[in-house]
This record gives structure tokens, C-alpha cells and sequence, in this order.
């Protein structure tokens, strides 16, 4: 069973990926489909979505890192 810290971390890991992720989604789109200064536009639509994400992978593996530090066995 997770642990209360271990939810909470992997729920906000969840939450941050589904914020950023259509951010980037829509960036791309704009970036490959338009030229010109909205090819910029699209790229810095992707790259501050892009923000989010990684938060959330990096929150996503400290939640496992701590699930598995809780099991009591080496980590090497």
C-alpha cells in the first residue's frame, strides 16, 4: 500500500503532466504549421508547457524513489 506522502506526490505528478502536456501538444502543432514569427509563437508555447511536464516526471520519480527506499532494500 502507498504510503500518504507517496499519493500525494504521484496525484500531483499526474495533475502537472495533464497541465502541461496539451500546452505542448498545441505548441507543436502551431510551430509545424505556420511560418514566419509564429513558428516562434509555437515554440514558446511548447517550451512553457514543456515547464510543467518535467516538474511532473521529476515529482512522479521521487514518488517511486520513495516507495522504493520504503521497502527496505538496497537501491544498487
Amino acid at each position: 500500500m502507498a504510503d500518504r506522502t507517496e499519493r500525494k506526490l504521484a496525484g500531483s505528478g499526474v495533475r502537472l503532466i495533464a497541465i502541461g502536456a496539451p500546452f505542448v501538444i498545441i505548441g507543436i502543432v502551431i510551430a509545424l504549421l505556420l511560418n514566419g514569427n509564429t513558428l516562434g509563437i509555437g515554440v514558446a508555447i511548447a517550451v512553457l508547457g514543456a515547464i510543467p511536464v518535467v516538474v511532473g516526471i521529476t515529482t512522479l520519480l521521487s514518488a517511486g524513489v520513495s516507495q522504493h527506499s520504503r521497502k527496505d532494500r538496497p537501491f544498487a
